[in-house]
């Protein structure tokens, strides 16, 4: 089957590229690119053709850091994100609806709210969710999924109690008469999500749980998405993608961090590697430390603003060498969640102990985040060839709260520029849900890297607009060893990519957002259309 996609202003992201306008596919791949005499001439007899009428075509782009499933999951929740709900009244309304509608032996859930955003300027405590589900579990996750609320009953059903001290890896808020206030941080967190992600995907049945993961695909492909890394990848969201490939309805190709503690699951069940064209499980994912938006990311120093502390570091030096060399001898590619100086640190530490000296990696270890990769970090990163899967977009975001806890070197944190001219392979990503997935505003802020409140960060740290988008592109596919397959317009490649009404490459960078997504394509077929560009049959 061939297809034609023709009066187009084709991106190929191909270095040295010359013009193209149109674009051969033949049996999901690309057979030809570049003026569309050429390209006609090398179709067959009966080719359908797709005229698209002067819009912009780019390789599919690609999130190298996500958590597809969460997406999906708490999708069923309430939406407690700023602006959406500005203050905390607002999030007490969103969860008393979600209750009614949410099934019993399932908590209440909600998602989206960060403090500082609020305009109460705090966290939700138990008393605010109490008012709203007195009689069920609540939670409320913080939009960093490094913290959350939980009102009384959850608290009960934890089994959280005022007077156990705080566990490791982890912080309880507390209030003047050091009661639990209903705020969890870091590993008690983290444990809690695990299980209640399971349980209630355990309770669904295959279908449900590949509509989990249809409906986060659906979303991610409304943005131009034909790719993602699972960053969480544990076995009950890998059986979700797989119903979801065997039903035919996962619409990226996902390629799975295993988290570390399932690795040996992965292995004895077979499940390593390549499941099929869409689904794959090759690394594996560790966190050392906290987050940055809450203010708990392992850093050199004291905050200055709450919780106050240095973060939460969950590995030692030792600990974490003796788990990447047994990741890396057993074949790996190893990416390690690191925010703050602290645990950067403590991960090169670990990468450099079971380096050869001569700064290869061959099996492209990552950093995942990387804020505070500060100039002599970011040195050795680059020494030893480590990649850093980051996120722009966390700037707009998120920047102001990143600037108000790290004052004087907030123009340091996501230094794209820098990193980039030191050597090192930067991939882009949006951590969705976290922040929306959209990798248009992604590009923006690589490039303005402006936040919510008008402040430039950094502003030498600044991308071109090639470079951004070669961030969603050919350096995201690099960083899941999928270069020869993905990001970018060559032949012999997938023919996966997205149909813009406009090119980000030549506009006013403020205004790459409000670029309009017509078409998703994966493989030669669209996942996603605004409007009825391709033709059926």
């Amino acid at each position: 089957m061939e297809l034609v996609v023709e009066d187009a202003h084709v991106v190929t992201m191909t270095a040295g590229a010359g013009p193209a306008d149109a674009m051969l596919v033949r049996d999901g791949l690309i057979a030809a690119v570049g003026p569309a005499g050429a390209v006609r001439a090398a179709a067959a007899p009966g080719a359908r053709v797709a005229r698209l009428d002067g819009a912009t075509v780019i390789p599919g782009l690609i999130d190298a850091h996500c958590h597809v499933s969460d997406v999906g999951y708490l999708a069923g929740g309430a939406d407690c994100s700023q602006p959406s709900a500005p203050d905390i009244p607002a999030i007490q309304t969103r969860l008393r609806e979600t209750s009614e509608r949410t099934s019993e032996g399932s908590w209440v859930t909600g998602s989206g709210y960060l403090e500082y955003k609020l305009r109460e300027g705090r966290h939700p405590t138990r008393a605010d969710l109490d008012e709203a589900v007195p009689h069920r579990p609540a939670v409320l996750y913080h939009t960093s999924l490094h913290a959350c609320v939980l009102n009384t009953a959850a608290l009960r059903e934890a089994g959280f109690d005022d007077r156990q001290p705080d566990p490791p890896g982890g912080r309880f808020g507390r209030d003047a008469e050091g009661r639990l206030d209903g705020v969890v941080y870091e590993g008690p967190m983290f444990a809690l999500f695990e299980r209640n992600l399971r349980r209630d995907l355990g309770r669904m049945g295959a279908a449900q749980r590949a509509k989990v993961v249809e409906t986060a695909g659906r979303r991610l492909a409304r943005f131009g998405l034909t790719s993602a890394c699972e960053a969480d990848l544990r076995r009950d969201s890998f059986a979700a993608f797989a119903e979801a490939d065997e039903g035919g309805v996962l619409r990226q190709r996902i390629y799975g961090l295993v988290v570390h503690d399932e690795v040996d699951w992965l292995i004895s069940a077979g499940l390593r590697g390549r499941r099929s064209d869409r689904l794959a499980a090759e690394a594996v994912k560790i966190w050392t430390d906290g987050g940055m938006s809450s203010r708990t990311a392992a850093i050199h120093g004291t905050y200055p603003v709450p919780p106050h502390g240095s973060g939460i570091l969950y590995f030692e030096r030792d600990e974490l060498t003796g788990m990447v060399r047994d990741f890396d001898a057993r074949g790996f590619q190893v990416c390690i969640h690191a925010q703050g100086d602290r645990a950067i640190e403590t991960v090169l530490d670990a990468y450099a102990a079971i380096g050869d000296g001569t700064g290869a990696n061959p099996r492209r270890h990552r950093i995942e985040h990387g804020g505070a990769l500060y100039p002599p970090l970011a040195a050795r990163a680059a020494d030893l060839g480590i990649l850093v899967v980051t996120q722009p977009g966390f700037l707009s975001v998120l920047g102001d709260g990143f600037a108000a806890a790290f004052p004087g070197r907030s123009g340091e944190l996501y230094a794209f520029g820098s990193w980039r001219r030191a050597g090192i392979t930067v991939a882009g990503s949006s951590d969705a849900p976290v922040i929306t997935a959209d990798p248009l505003i992604g590009i923006r802020d690589a490039i303005v890297r402006r936040t919510a409140g008008g402040h430039v960060l950094g502003p030498a740290e600044s991308l071109t607009a090639r470079d951004a988008l070669a961030l969603y592109t050919t350096q995201a596919a690099f960083a899941m060893h999928r270069e020869d397959e993905i990001g970018s317009l060559e032949v012999g490649k997938r023919a996966d990519f997205a149909v813009l009404d406009a090119s980000p490459l030549d506009m006013d960078p403020e205004r790459i957002p409000d670029i309009q997504v017509l078409a998703t394509v994966l493989g030669g077929a669209p996942v996603h259309q605004s409007a009825d560009l391709f033709p059926s049959s």
